[in-house]
């Protein structure tokens, strides 16, 4: 009877919001940093409307996926470092009620997908690593959907990506695009991906951008020593510092801005998603595998000086 229900709605349901039975119920699990878990969200915003979705996580990342998701959960709560113990005590694990499981865990000794099969009974669990091999040259957020599509998840890899290209996918209500303000973004998660403080003091003080009447240079907690560096170069600028702010804030900072400039970093996939016209600086990772993915984003890579950058961010600012 129950089941009769089930496909008598279903029948009555447009095609994109009918629900693929076996799916209902899926757990991904990604406890990575912003920009790696934001690279899901190509694949989750296609399956929204067809799979219920739990995502196992890590803040902030998980907290901008929320509106694809039926639940997100911390990786860093709820028992979730037993499945990389020998003997994993499945008791302490908060296991949401699901009928599979896809996780992207660095698993050489096998720890993890010995706890999950243990802990989540007869369920299937579907284990790939993190990122594709650095030598497959293929975007992340490809390579997350694709592994999502081999899971059994009905979605179009290409197709989904393609489609974060041409789309905010997550732009939100608020305020509208100020013509006036640039924001700077001079740090990563990894040192390696920057370009030292003396090139973005020099940007941010280069007289072109004195076409933005606004200057915000946006600081998190990877750029502690900028605070110093700031008050030391840029005291008596009008330049303003914004450190930290919240989730609110930093999607009304990054949605009202008119340019964005930034590494590769969780940041700058962040504006990307949002609409944001983004220019992103690719120093020591590949722009083939992490470009951010947006309708308004430009990329510049391969450039041997500073001055080759100066010239190629300034041709972005005759943009329409």
């Amino acid at each position: 009877m129950i089941s009769n229900i089930k496909a008598n709605i279903n029948r009555h349901l447009p095609r994109s919001r009918q629900r693929t039975p076996d799916f209902l119920r899926t757990l991904i699990i990604r406890p990575s940093s912003l920009g790696d878990t934001l690279l899901l969200a190509p694949a989750l915003h296609q399956i929204v409307d067809t799979v219920a979705l739990t995502l196992l996580g890590r803040r902030p990342g998980i907290d901008f996926l929320r509106s694809f998701l039926k639940d997100c959960l911390d990786f860093e709560n709820h028992g979730w470092h037993n499945l990389f113990m020998e003997n994993p005590r499945c008791s302490d694990l908060f296991i949401p009620d699901v009928d599979r499981v896809i996780a992207f865990l660095s698993d050489p000794d096998g720890l993890a997908k010995k706890g999950l099969q243990k802990c989540l009974n007869r369920i299937p669990v579907f284990l790939f690593p993190p990122f594709p091999p650095r030598e497959e040259k293929i975007h992340v957020a490809l390579y997350l959907a694709s592994c999502l599509k081999k899971s059994g998840l009905p979605l179009n890899p290409e197709s989904s990506v393609e489609q974060a290209k041409i789309r905010p996918l997550l732009k939100q209500n608020g305020p509208s695009r100020s013509e006036g303000t640039v924001v700077f973004h001079p740090g990563s998660g990894s040192k390696g991906k920057n370009y030292p403080a003396e090139f973005w003091i020099d940007l941010i003080r280069d007289t072109a951008f004195n076409i933005f009447h606004t200057r915000i240079l946006l600081l998190g907690p990877a750029e502690e020593e900028w605070h110093q560096i700031a008050i030391r170069e840029l005291s008596g600028s009008d330049v303003k510092i914004t450190f930290s702010p919240s989730k609110d804030r930093l999607v009304s900072l990054l949605q009202s801005a008119s340019l964005y400039l930034g590494h590769d970093s969780g940041i700058t996939h962040l504006s990307a998603m949002l609409g944001t016209h983004t220019t992103a600086l690719f120093k020591a990772s590949d722009p083939l595998q992490w470009a951010p993915l947006g309708p308004d984003v430009t990329v510049i890579a391969d450039c041997d000086n500073s001055h080759g950058i100066y010239e190629k961010i300034k041709e972005t600012l005759k943009r329409p």
